[in-house]
């Protein structure tokens, strides 16, 4: 082995020792050929041979006066061949260099342009995918507004509600009709169209769903198995038996349990549950009080806007007209410029006036149509005649009735004997279940049909009993209750001040419709002799201007005052949840 290994070693030292004197003797015997500037070797002249270098170092020598000057002459041409040969090895070394960082860019240069080919084609790829994706989901969203395009505004959904004939509909034959509402028809399309009365109905039919789930318990109910086991038998207790495993068959198992007696749980339930239906169905009322109430001031609130806007354009012409009159009298030199500026300055007041009163009725309008529960009918005309019922009736009459009538009152009443039975289904947590059960199977350890058996009786089910949990349950039923009764107490009082506060502003708004209306009458006086004093030279148009003013503010008093007397009516009866009966007959103003 040590034979071996001093071989090994010494055939390394002899590899390497080569490799040594092969570069010591490059560097010491280079190639003694001239070069050109290039590096290239030029040709030997004819005639002269060389065998080596050696050789021609003698011949040099046999030439020379001494050996002296022969060996510096002989080692100047070995130095500059050696820097001949070195700077052949730099050259090629750097030609080798540049060969080689060429390849490596050249290289570069093609995976970079794999890499952008690859990722234009995923890009490509990707975007196909994403427009495959979003024309999926644009088609899934457009699904989705399909189902549900009754609950999405119409983009054509919009009526002009401004002049008349701006309103018109067009009936089958193409013939133009305009719709035409009174109280009644606007009435009578939210009852039938207002979703929330609606909602009303069905939250009502789901809660008497609720109490017949409830009442179910008192039916029969029927359950049916069927199945395959594989059963190993525990001999676990019979020492020194063993038992193998077989396999039981289940054809089916039918069977029967009737509840007998829960000592009053599901009753209790069942008059929670009725409960609740009760006051669902009071809901219905309440809500359609609202929608009725909503209705009303809507639509006398129409008919504020509509005159609002009538008197706006009757005090347009009549400025119009003291514009002409003072421009005449200025042209013929009877009044002064400054009458002409008064007039035109009130002009463009009223015309301001009459913008603002347009635009509001057409809010009016979205207003009363959103309250019958049809923001998209189709344009209408109502009669703008304003209608006035006179009612009589005392504070103490319209407290009765609202405790006889009201809804709201009548659900919060609904809702403290709830709370009450859930204080006596929480007291009942204790008590067992009497119930008869039956069953019918076939099967057996061999086949499906290998025999059958049966089993019926009586039994008394104690339910988990944990008298701390159900203790605190009946604390919270009880505190429960007594919070509903404080809630329906502060009810009670928001209820009455209701009543109170339309009662008072129907009475105010009563009181003040005679005084007003007489007011219009004196003020028209007051404006036709002013009018008839100014075409006649004896007043100035700042006493013209002022009986206009007065005469067009005593009528918007007017009209103030019969709407917030039908308004507060309106009000008063949704706070009694009755309508009033009038003391006398209608009567419709005209403005």
């Amino acid at each position: 082995m040590n034979k071996i290994y001093s071989i090994f070693i010494l055939i390394l030292a002899v590899v390497a020792l080569g490799f040594n004197n092969s570069a010591v003797f490059g560097e010491e015997l280079p190639d003694l050929l001239p070069h050109a500037a290039d590096g290239s070797a030029k040709t030997v002249p004819a005639g002269q041979s060389y065998t080596g270098a050696e050789k021609n170092f003698f011949e040099v020598a046999s030439k020379k006066e001494t050996t002296k000057e022969v060996k510096k002459e002989a080692k100047k041409s070995t130095s500059k061949q050696a820097k001949n040969s070195t700077a052949i090895k730099e050259n090629k070394k750097k030609t080798a260099k540049a060969d080689n960082k060429k390849q490596k860019q050249s290289a570069a240069l093609n995976k970079q342009d794999k890499k952008t080919k690859a990722a234009v084609n995923k890009k490509s790829t990707g975007a196909d995918k994403k427009n495959e994706i979003s024309a999926r989901e644009l088609k899934r969203i457009e699904k989705k507004k399909e189902e549900y395009k009754e609950y999405l505004i119409p983009t054509d959904g919009y009526m002009p509600v401004g002049n008349l004939e701006d309103r018109s509909t067009t009936i089958t034959g193409s013939i133009q009709r305009t719709l035409e509402f009174n109280l009644a028809d606007c009435l009578e399309l939210a009852l039938i169209n207002h979703p929330r009365i609606k909602a009303a109905y069905a939250g009502a039919s789901a809660q008497k769903a609720v109490k017949n789930q409830t009442l179910s318990n008192y039916s029969p109910r029927v359950n049916i198995d069927a199945g395959i086991s594989r059963i190993k038998p525990d001999t676990s207790m019979m020492r020194g038996l063993s038992s193998d495993s077989y396999t039981k068959y289940l054809l089916g198992t039918i069977g029967v349990s009737q509840l007998v007696y829960d000592f009053g749980v599901t009753q209790n339930q069942y008059t929670i549950d009725k409960l609740a239906w009760e006051s669902s169905k009071t809901q219905i009322e309440s809500v359609v009080n609202d929608v009725i109430c909503q209705v009303k001031d809507s639509y006398y609130g129409l008919l504020y806007a509509i005159a609002r806007k009538q008197v706006a354009l009757e005090t347009v012409e009549q400025y119009q007209q003291m514009y002409n009159q003072a421009n005449a009298f200025y042209e013929v030199g009877t009044k002064p410029k400054v009458d002409v500026t008064i007039a035109a300055a009130n002009l463009a007041d009223a015309k301001t006036s009459l913008i603002e009163a347009t635009n509001n009725v057409d809010i009016a309008v979205s207003r009363l149509n959103n309250s019958m529960g049809l923001p998209f009918v189709p344009p209408y005309v109502v009669d703008t005649s304003i209608p006035y019922q006179d009612v009589n009736v005392s504070m103490k009459e319209v407290v009765e009735i609202a405790n006889s009538n009201r809804p709201d009152i009548k659900i919060a009443l609904l809702d403290v004997e709830q709370a009450n039975q859930y204080v006596k289904l929480a007291k009942k947590s204790y008590f067992p279940t009497l119930e008869f059960r039956g069953n019918v199977s076939m099967g057996g350890a061999d086949n499906f049909t290998d025999t059958t058996w049966y089993d019926a009786g009586g039994y008394l089910s104690f339910p988990v009993i944990n008298p701390f949990l159900i203790r605190n349950q009946i604390v919270q039923a009880k505190a429960l209750h007594e919070q509903q009764k404080y809630s329906t107490k502060a009810n009670i009082n928001d209820i009455y001040y209701e009543i109170q506060q339309a009662y008072v502003k129907l009475v105010d708004a009563k009181e003040r419709i005679p005084s007003t209306q007489l007011t219009v009458k004196e003020a028209k006086e007051s404006y036709e002799l002013s009018q008839g004093r100014y075409r006649v030279g004896v007043c100035d148009a700042i006493e013209l201007r002022d009986a206009q003013i007065q005469y067009a503010n005593s009528k918007l008093a007017y009209i103030s005052a019969l709407y917030e007397y039908n308004s507060a009516k309106a009000l008063l009866e949704k706070a009694i949840g009755q309508t009033i009966k009038p003391s006398q007959t209608p009567q419709r103003i005209e403005i």
